[in-house]
């Protein structure tokens, strides 16, 4: 791949397609929710909030561990990531327009299927 062409891609694709995933009123409304049960039941059980405590200093060890190591292929293969992710962006777009279910917070969905259910139990 030529140069121009990886720098070309480079600066269309601006936008992270992890931070766009994020940024999906039904993937965010969703992490929202279950980062409330999960803070909800460690507070409200001592054991489990002791497990989970273990776990997060766990994963934080691992992830920092893994970022140091991770750095200098990252930086290496740059190019090929601003690419992937271009591509992926790409491909969310068409998902998108394909599932306007997306663009709807998760507590709307389950309200829609509530009434949905409730309206086809009706005679």
């Amino acid at each position: 791949m030529e140069t121009m062409e990886v720098m070309e891609v480079m600066e269309v694709s601006d936008q992270s397609v992890v931070t766009r995933v994020a940024n999906l009123p039904l993937v965010s409304s969703t992490y929202d929710m279950v980062c409330n049960v999960y803070t909800n039941t460690k507070d409200s059980h001592p054991y489990i909030r002791s497990v989970c405590e273990v776990a997060e200093m766990g994963v934080k060890t691992i992830s920092s561990v893994a970022l140091t190591s991770a750095m200098p292929i990252i930086g290496k293969l740059e190019p090929q990531i601003a690419m992937a992710n271009d591509l992926a962006c790409k491909g969310l777009d068409k998902i998108e327009k394909t599932l306007p279910i997306l663009h709807q917070p998760s507590e709307q969905i389950v309200a829609s299927a509530k009434d949905a259910v409730t309206g086809a139990k009706k005679p």
